[in-house]
């Protein structure tokens, strides 16, 4: 039997839970000859050893340090950082944009993404290759840590198309998302209040997780005024996510910033138009109905009315599930 490692302590929610999930559910519906070990957060209990599974679950600071200093050959580190020491056939997934920033702009976010960029640039080469999702990441990341192995594996879970069989359509738009603060729900929330104000209806569904009420109120504040709807679903698991592409029309994605913009991706899959920010990551993963400025509310309204008033492009995806080519440079087969 072949085996890898996926090293994966640094994953806790997200897209990268997302993505973790589905890989390792990937291996092994594809690969049952492989044994995977895999190393976790402990807060990842509801992943269990199987078959061809051994899962380790780790709860401190220590045991993690302990993992990145040990020699891990055939191992995918999941989570953005290298390990201490050098292994053989290795890969670091990366899919972090606060480590392609400036230290100008990590002083308003937090100091652990500065100690997190000194250490990969101590220790990025002891990996053969980094993985990232997009053209633009590869470039920032082969300028800012001056590593060239760098190859684009994008990997992603789709919905199953059935689904759009069984709902019927009950938003005009959709943003599949938590609130980060990139994510931009704020200026989103502004253009429909400008909607609102122009008296124009329609209805918005929204995935904003708990602890961010002051989003909560702005909503409220623009649903009082009786013409645009904004539900807050909070935090979907995926196959509601997936139900609720079937009853939405079109995707609105004000995002500044993405090392991919799966959403984008599971959207067009599922037939539904996207409105997205007129930026690189975008073009690079699909083909949008419209796009607007993400830094303007009112651009932002502007294109959401035309959506609704006008006639427009369908969307198309531009990306390949490249989930196989990672799994085969991990057993170094060509064919697994």
């Amino acid at each position: 039997m072949k085996e890898i490692s996926i090293i994966a302590p640094n994953i806790k929610n997200g897209g990268g839970r997302e993505l973790l999930e589905y890989l390792l559910s990937y291996i092994e519906q594809e690969y049952p000859h492989l044994t995977v070990y895999v190393y976790l957060d402990s807060s990842l209990a509801n992943i269990k050893t199987t078959k061809n599974r051994r899962v380790f679950l780790l709860s401190s600071t220590l045991e993690k340090v302990l993992l990145f200093g040990r020699k891990t050959n055939n191992a995918l580190y999941f989570g953005n950082l290298p390990p201490l020491v050098k292994s053989e056939n290795s890969i670091v997934y990366f899919h972090n944009l606060y480590l392609l920033m400036s230290l100008k702009k990590l002083t308003k976010t937090s100091a652990k993404y500065f100690l997190h960029q000194f250490y990969i640039r101590c220790f990025i080469r002891n990996v053969d290759i980094v993985a990232c999702q997009n053209e633009g990441v590869k470039d920032k990341f082969i300028e800012k840590y001056s590593f060239k192995n760098v190859e684009l594996l994008p990997f992603f879970r789709l919905c199953d198309k059935n689904l759009l069989k069984v709902n019927a359509k009950k938003y005009d738009f959709c943003y599949v998302s938590l609130a980060h603060r990139h994510k931009n729900h704020h200026r989103l929330i502004e253009a429909c209040e400008i909607l609102s104000s122009e008296n124009i209806s329609f209805s918005l569904a929204l995935t904003i997780e708990d602890g961010h009420e002051d989003l909560i109120k702005k909503i409220e504040h623009v649903n009082q005024r009786g013409k645009v709807n904004i539900v807050n679903l909070g935090k979907l698991p995926k196959e509601e996510m997936c139900t609720l592409y079937t009853q939405s029309k079109c995707l609105v994605f004000p995002s500044t910033e993405e090392t991919f913009g799966l959403g984008l991706v599971e959207a067009v899959n599922m037939d539904v138009d996207v409105v997205a920010s007129d930026l690189d990551y975008v073009y690079q993963a699909i083909e949008p109905s419209l796009v607007f400025d993400p830094n303007s509310s009112l651009d932002i309204s502007l294109k959401m009315k035309k959506y609704l008033y006008g006639t427009v492009q369908k969307s198309k995806s531009k990306i390949d599930n490249k989930i196989g080519r990672l799994i085969k440079i991990l057993t170094k087969e060509s064919n697994v």
